[in-house]
């Protein structure tokens, strides 16, 4: 006799989980890869340390590996008297870029989900520890260094308010789309699988 599986406690439209033997390696890819190729000028490992607040070896080992397969080129030059790396994207480093961003766009959003909006990354407000802002302002020493950093701190929150709309507005249509594909099931006399697969296709699987 068949019998139904019981309804399954997780959402049936989650995507698979972010976690894998590659994972650690394809995120530091992606955020390195990523703030590298902001960086026309290039960038030097001493700024993603300090920018992410990682461990200098694993910087440096991940600067390495990416630099080793091809993804980035560094090249020497002094500053202050001392030899810096500047670290630059290479084209074959922008195209594994942009697989890595459509590989991790739903396990991203995944992750985002699960973070509660007041307890996600905030540089400004802190609970644990004490606020990434008031850490670097110790580092600055004039008034024109302050403004520089309070401009990128405005830059930060803006450019997060704009992914925030934009994602909105991807889910305002989606909510539209879905709706749309509801009517035309209704409608539907005598219901057909079929049509009703066609129209989800047209509809939702369009792209």
């Amino acid at each position: 006799m068949f019998r139904r599986h019981p309804p399954s406690r997780f959402h049936p439209f989650r995507p698979p989980m972010p976690f894998g033997p590659g994972m650690i390696k394809d995120m530091s890819q992606l955020v390195f890869l990523w703030t590298i190729s902001e960086s026309p000028d290039g960038i030097t490992g001493y700024d993603l340390y300090k920018n992410y607040e990682a461990k200098q070896t694993n910087v440096y080992r991940t600067l390495k590996e990416t630099e080793e397969e091809g993804f980035i080129t560094s090249t020497e030059t002094i500053v202050k008297g001392r030899a810096q790396k500047i670290y630059k994207i290479t084209e074959k480093g922008s195209e594994r870029l942009k697989n890595l961003r459509e590989e991790w766009t739903n396990k991203i959003a995944f992750l985002i989900d699960i973070v509660p909006p007041e307890r996600g990354y905030h540089p400004i407000k802190g609970k644990k520890r004490e606020p990434r802002i008031i850490r670097d302002l110790r580092e600055l020493k004039t008034k024109d260094e302050v403004l520089d950093y309070l401009e990128h701190v405005k830059k930060y929150y803006k450019g997060r308010k704009n992914r925030l709309a934009k994602r909105m507005e991807n889910l305002d249509q989606t909510v539209k789309e879905v709706d749309e594909v509801i009517i035309n099931v209704n409608k539907q006399e005598p219901f057909s699988k079929e049509e009703t697969e066609k129209t989800i296709r047209e509809i939702l699987v369009k792209k």
